[in-house]
């Protein structure tokens, strides 16, 4: 769909063949159009595969690729690069069920330039990534019940990697840059209570873990679901929880203020952006009764994170 910002549809797309797809994110493209990237069953090479889907500025469809094998690919991300190309990311599953991690580098017209992959015994899936002004990509994984994150140059060779052992459950969802190009972590914290809060970590500019924290309402589990670095230097982190909180912070965690944008349902917020007037626009989900089903929602904020009435 696209919206305007007082949230009028202006028009809207279904896509899709005889089985499943499912849209993940969406990114501009050069010519006016727009990147839509998820999964899809009806086409590829087999069980479901990463999608990407071309369309217009009207949303008429433009082109459509595949990626994947026989086995099944999940879409988590989409990255457009400052060359125009795209960094699509995810896992792959290999024949034995194993999810290793899966990246591919694409071109603007959806053609793949490399594959990135990980072999390995244990679940490895790649969550979020941002390119560093040098060009390289970093990847933030979740592996098992850690945290880590990889460095490629722009080729997919790998530079260096760093996992974070830590004690109980700890994983990162979003990564950021920080002023002095280190790197900002948000995501999920468990320990043996089985009581889930947001993780919140900095890292050096070569992934070494420099400080961690967890944060979180005491009565419900809440994790970070987004992130963005906002112009004046702090950070908005969108909260999976019930009533979908944002919270404001600075780069070491010190939350400068918090607010819960809707009612008591489980709301996840899924997409942050900063507008210009200085308010943020918050695109999420809301579980129907019953948990069985979620519906769509998008909120306009004022600068302080305030719906619109």
């Amino acid at each position: 769909m696209e919206f305007n910002l007082d949230g009028d549809v202006l028009w809207e797309l279904t896509w899709g063949g005889g089985g499943y797809e499912q849209a993940f994110s969406v990114t501009p493209a050069g010519d006016g159009g727009y990147y839509v990237f998820g999964e899809t069953d009806s086409y590829g090479a087999g069980d479901r595969d990463l999608l990407l889907l071309k369309i217009t500025a009207d949303g008429t469809e433009d082109w459509f690729q595949t990626y994947g094998g026989e086995n099944r690919e999940w879409p988590y991300g989409m990255l457009r690069l400052s060359n125009g190309d795209l960094l699509l990311y995810g896992f792959t599953e290999a024949p034995a069920g194993e999810r290793d991690q899966y990246a591919l580098r694409v071109d603007s017209g959806g053609d793949t330039i490399w594959e990135y992959t990980v072999e390995s015994s244990q679940e490895e899936l790649v969550a979020d990534a941002l390119e560093t002004e040098e060009g390289n990509l970093v990847l933030a994984v979740i592996i098992e019940e850690d945290g880590k994150l990889v460095e490629l140059d722009a080729d997919g060779n790998v530079q260096w990697e760093q996992r974070y052992e830590l004690d109980g459950w700890q994983f990162a969802s979003q990564i950021a840059r920080t002023e002095d190009g280190g790197f900002l972590l948000v995501g999920f914290w468990m320990d043996s209570s089985q009581q889930a809060d947001t993780w919140f970590a900095r890292c050096a500019s070569t992934g070494e873990l420099e400080s961690e924290t967890s944060f979180g309402n005491p009565s419900f589990d809440d994790y970070a679901f987004s992130l963005i670095r906002l112009n004046d230097g702090t950070y908005l982190v969108g909260i999976l929880e019930n009533g979908m909180a944002l919270k404001r912070t600075d780069e070491d965690g010190n939350i400068l203020w918090e607010r819960s944008l809707v009612g008591q349902s489980v709301y996840g917020a899924a997409a942050l952006i900063e507008l210009e007037s200085g308010g943020f626009l918050v695109a999420g989900f809301v579980e129907i009764i019953g948990g069985r089903s979620y519906d769509a929602i998008i909120l306009r904020t004022d600068a302080e994170g305030r719906v619109r009435e």
